[in-house]
């Protein structure tokens, strides 16, 4: 090592030694002293190019005359800074740096550079400022000027109205048009209803004064003074606006009312969702919510809201008249049951869809007969169809009914409609089948019906044919064919599945009635029935996804396993029966396995004989159901188990292991006890472990009280109490300046849980003294006859309970309504059951009886208070 040090230091001793003995030749030296000259001049310049430093190369050009201290003193300052700072320049000026693109390290943006105005970059500039502000202003002026024409027709006026505008004040009348910028008031015990341009209708209840204004996507109904029921048109664009002195209320759909005063404005919801602004805050109300903007003004139900309202005597009219119209139709006797069916055995094999129903044409001429007598009775009835537009079609409702009744007596007893797999794959629609008994139905289709049919252009959308001229009619014909053959008429939308019957129907017999779907209808057939709807929901799925690949949520939820859908229509001599049922191919599964097998329903016996509705049913493990959910959904979102760990963590639960695996799988709900001023409801819930279940249930609250902290709006508590030895749990709310009380107890392996804890109470009263719906006689004898001890589920409803309490809020003319429905009103029960391997509904008496005025009456019913004010009224 010592060695090769020593050799190192002598060859650098000789290197050095050798320089210094070099001695530069005059042309060496003076070729040096021109390169200094001329870099000198070159750092001169740069003070004077260099204009603005972009980079390390700017700083290095003002290098030689910062050395000489010729610069600024502010760009001095800038090279100065620089060098501390960049070590590559600062090695370039000690000269030890070299110099090159790589030793810049610095360079400022293209973007950064300085940009010089122009005299014709400015013309430009200032012409694209102008144009883009004309632009602008014409814009403005169109969107917010609004359509042109008028802003609102007066539909109805009781009393007196007037249009107030420059003009002065002026006297409305019915078709009278209002203007933007004109308002309408109503006088003192008067009402008028108005219909706004985008087809919402106020009404306007006495001393109320409003304007109505209009842009091209919005409407304002600005409010004044007085009260107005607003039903909002829908909308595909905009909003509907009603600002009142002291709120904005924002809508599009709904049905809602604002009654302003001098202490403030009051908005109740009756269907729907209202936006409202007052005091800067913003309410997001609900049905059946109320909002004041000042505590001077209390808050009151809905119902009392609106009393003043003409309709509620309207829907109470028109609820009498669907009434006794149901008692006269079930007077109407129909055919009696089929026990064979003569088409049957003439469809093809790949038959998907078969519909049989009795030939009605006299039983639908004598309810036509029926309703017309009391249309021309009943103003309501008028209103209501008038209404309804179906008197302005082409043809009438009237004029179809009375050629389908001279059609059907040409016909048979029965008449088929049914479809084919290639018909369903091919998007070809289905045909109608019926035996021709008399002769002449071919001229009399073509000398009536074809007329009636006319489109109201005059070009005819049907065609009448025999065999002899099928042949006729191209591949692709169009509009609605009716072929007349000796025995057999064929209707079908299209020529194709026509000629393909007509060629069927000349094979004769076929193996249809052999096959697994045939021998089903015939089995039908074989115990006798009114109506039969049966359809191979396997086969038809099949053909639909013959191009596409079956998805895996289809797979999971258990409904790629369905086989048959059978629906059912027969009469015994006590009573109808009608049955729908869901075939599987096999056991159910996933969300297709739900509903459980019959079994006793404990929960039942928690509902009094009163109850107005109820509806029950046993299901499988909410756990397993919620495996079944989370299955399907992860199927199509790979995200999915990350957002569901995130709202675990949200609510500080596991909603499958804390919360499902707490519950059991039946529950009751009920509508059991007074229904004003707020309805009565109660939930009976099976449970599995009732200590995890509460402790589910604080965390819910928790967590709902933080969301609610960080949205401004207010919490919920949670609070126990010890009654007769039993704890009773209650959970308290505001929503839309209404408490909402949720009040609850564990007993027997149920929760029970109402609006009030006397509910509850009430509730366990009727289950220990056995008096409960399930008990009584008149409610099984409602139940279908089989060979089944339990059901699956089931829906109840019986009117008259609900009826009879609403007596004492109603005029002596709505009371003697209301008594003639309580009279009429018929309980009704569906239950349904769940087999292994299908899902089966059943109900006796007449065409699945319900009663036609329930949604009028459940209309009426939402008019009610969802909650109890805490402010007391002014």
């Amino acid at each position: 090592m010592r060695l090769f040090r020593s050799k190192q230091d002598a060859d650098l001793e000789q290197a050095i030694s050798e320089l210094r003995a070099q001695e530069p030749d005059a042309k060496t030296l003076s070729g040096s002293a021109q390169r200094v000259w001329q870099r000198l001049q070159t750092g001169q310049g740069a003070i004077s190019a260099v204009q603005v430093i972009r980079g390390c190369a700017d700083i290095r050009s003002l290098l030689p005359a910062f050395h000489r201290q010729e610069l600024p003193q502010a760009r001095a300052l800038i090279v100065r800074d620089h060098l501390r700072e960049c070590v590559s320049c600062r090695s370039y000026a000690s000269g030890r740096g070299v110099d090159g693109a790589a030793t810049v390290g610095w360079q400022m943006e293209p973007g950064a550079r300085g940009f010089q105005w122009s005299l014709v970059r400015l013309s430009f500039a200032a012409t694209a400022v102008a144009v883009l502000i004309a632009a602008v202003w014409i814009g403005r002026n169109w969107y917010f000027a609004g359509p042109p024409g008028t802003r609102a027709r007066v539909d109805s006026i009781e009393g007196q109205a007037y249009r107030i505008g420059s003009a002065g004040e002026q006297a409305l009348k019915l078709g009278d048009e209002v203007s933007e910028g004109e308002f309408i008031r109503t006088g003192a015990n008067s009402h008028a209803k108005v219909r706004l341009l985008d087809g919402s209708q106020v009404e306007m209840n006495q001393r109320a004064e409003l304007a109505v204004s209009a842009s091209r996507r919005d409407t304002t109904i600005h409010l004044d003074q007085g009260s107005i029921i607003v039903q909002a048109a829908k909308r595909h664009t905009g909003h509907l606006y009603v600002r009142a002195p002291d709120c904005t209320i924002a809508v599009t759909g709904t049905v809602f009312s604002v009654n302003s005063g001098t202490k403030g404005s009051r908005v109740a919801v009756v269907e729907g969702e209202v936006h409202v602004k007052h005091a800067g805050v913003e309410s997001i109300l609900h049905s059946g919510e109320v909002v004041a903007t000042t505590q001077s003004v209390g808050v009151v139900s809905v119902r009392e809201e609106i009393g003043w309202s003409s309709d509620l005597d309207h829907e109470l009219a028109l609820l009498g008249e669907f009434s006794k119209l149901r008692t006269k139709l079930e007077e109407i006797q129909t055919p009696g049951p089929r026990y064979e069916s003569k088409i049957l055995p003439l469809l093809p094999t790949d038959t998907v869809l078969y519909i049989g129903i009795p030939n009605l044409g006299d039983a639908l001429q004598q309810a036509n007969q029926i309703f017309q007598q009391q249309l021309s009775q009943s103003t309501v009835l008028q209103d209501w169809w008038n209404k309804s537009g179906k008197s302005d079609q082409h043809p009438t409702p009237q004029e179809l009914i009375d050629q389908i009744h001279a059609i059907s007596q040409y016909l048979g007893d029965e008449v088929v409609i049914t479809a084919r797999a290639s018909s369903v794959s091919d998007s070809h629609g289905p045909v109608l089948l019926a035996e021709v008994r008399q002769p002449g139905l071919k001229d009399y289709l073509q000398q009536h019906l074809a007329n009636t049919l006319t489109s109201g252009q005059g070009t005819g959308n049907l065609r009448v044919i025999d065999a002899q001229s099928l042949s006729s009619l191209s591949g692709d014909e169009r509009g609605m064919i009716m072929l007349v053959r000796p025995k057999t008429l064929v209707v079908g939308g299209d020529a194709a599945p026509v000629r393909q019957m007509s060629a069927q129907l000349d094979a004769g017999a076929t193996l249809f009635a052999g096959t697994d779907f045939g021998q089903r209808i015939a089995n039908i057939y074989s115990r006798g029935t009114e109506t039969l709807v049966a359809a191979n929901l396997g086969q038809i799925v099949e053909s639909l996804h013959a191009k596409q690949e079956e998805s895996q949520a289809l797979r999971n939820s258990g409904f790629n396993d369905i086989k048959y859908l059978i629906a059912t229509r027969g009469e015994s001599a006590s009573q109808g029966d009608n049955r729908i049922t869901l075939e599987f191919n096999g056991q159910r599964h996933g969300i297709a396995s739900w509903l459980a097998a019959p079994a006793p329903m404990g929960s039942l016996d928690y509902v009094s004989t009163n109850a107005g509705a109820a509806v029950s049913f046993v299901a499988k493990q909410p756990a397993l159901m919620l495996d079944d959910i989370f299955s399907t959904i992860s199927a199509s979102d790979p995200n999915f188990k990350e957002g569901l760990a995130r709202t675990n963590g949200e609510l500080g639960l596991d909603l499958r292991n804390d919360l499902a695996s707490a519950l059991g799988g039946e529950l009751t709900l009920a509508l059991d006890g007074p229904v004003l001023p707020t309805p009565s409801w109660k939930a009976v819930i099976e449970v599995n472990n009732s200590g995890a279940l509460q402790l589910a249930i604080g965390k819910l609250v928790q967590s709902f009280n933080l969301d609610a902290q960080k949205s401004n709006r207010p919490g919920a508590t949670i609070h126990q109490a010890q009654v007769g030895g039993r704890t009773f749990y209650t959970i308290e709310s505001q929503l839309g300046g209404l408490s909402t009380e949720y009040d609850y107890t564990f007993a027997d392996g149920y929760m029970i849980m109402a609006p009030s804890r006397a509910l509850v109470l009430a509730a366990l009263q009727t289950h220990a003294n056995g008096t409960s719906l399930a008990r009584s006689a008149s409610f099984r004898a409602l139940l279908p006859k089989d060979n089944q001890a339990n059901f699956s589920a089931m829906i109840y409803q019986n009117l008259s309970p609900i009826l009879k309490p609403l007596a004492s809020q109603l005029t002596s003319g709505q009371l003697a309504l209301l008594q003639q429905l309580a009279v009429d009103a018929k309980p009704s029960v569906f239950c349904a059951y769940g087999e292994s391997d299908r899902l089966e509904v059943a109900s006796s008496g007449k065409l699945f009886d319900l009663n036609p005025g329930l949604p009028t009456l459940i209309h009426l019913l939402g008019l009610s208070d969802h909650g109890t004010s805490r402010q007391a009224n002014p």
